[in-house]
């Protein structure tokens, strides 16, 4: 085989090289190492993330890979997906969800937000400017404080009153003082 071919091959082998799948065998939430489709397992293959967003995938899943040059020893992945923790959804849904069941869904509806143990909002202060309705109860570690009353229970907060007996005599308190 000539010197001009067998060069020919090598740099179509290298284009073919430079873009490829592989599967996630072991990760940190910046590199990853993976199996490529070739069989090849590279362990320092970098993992780009779009600002603001970041995951550690699990073992298993796929990747779409660059590799600089056409060398599978010089790579980059550009996405990561796992078909094992997908949801369906609706034209123009989206969702950001893991392995655990945690989900925050995109609709036509709003927003939904699902945690199969326990969602925590840390901030040292919350505002909702509409009406909210919690399903449970709730415990609250500090002060509660109302502008306009409340009614707990079927009483009011603002205009109930007590029955009690003062020397032998019924009365009945007026509302609470309000200051």
């Amino acid at each position: 085989m000539s010197s001009a071919l067998q060069q020919q091959q090598r740099l179509m082998a290298r284009i073919k090289n430079v873009i490829g799948t592989g599967t996630v065998t072991g990760a940190t939430t910046g590199r990853l190492q993976i199996k490529t489709a070739t069989g090849r397992t590279n362990d320092k293959i970098k993992r780009v993330h779009n600002y603001g967003f970041m995951s550690r995938p699990l073992p298993g899943a796929k990747t779409y890979n660059l590799f600089i040059g056409g060398t599978t020893s010089r790579g980059i992945t550009v996405n990561v997906e796992d078909e094992r923790h997908q949801i369906d959804l609706q034209p123009g849904e989206v969702a950001i969800l893991d392995d655990k069941g945690n989900l925050v869904h995109f609709t036509d509806q709003g927003i939904k937000v699902t945690s199969p143990t326990k969602l925590l909002v840390d901030t040292p202060e919350s505002e909702f400017t509409g009406n909210v309705t919690v399903g449970g109860n709730i415990t609250a570690n500090g002060k509660v404080e109302g502008k306009q009353g409340g009614t707990f229970a079927g009483v009011s907060s603002e205009n109930h009153d007590h029955d009690y007996k003062d020397d032998g005599t019924n009365r009945t308190t007026k509302g609470p003082n309000k200051g």
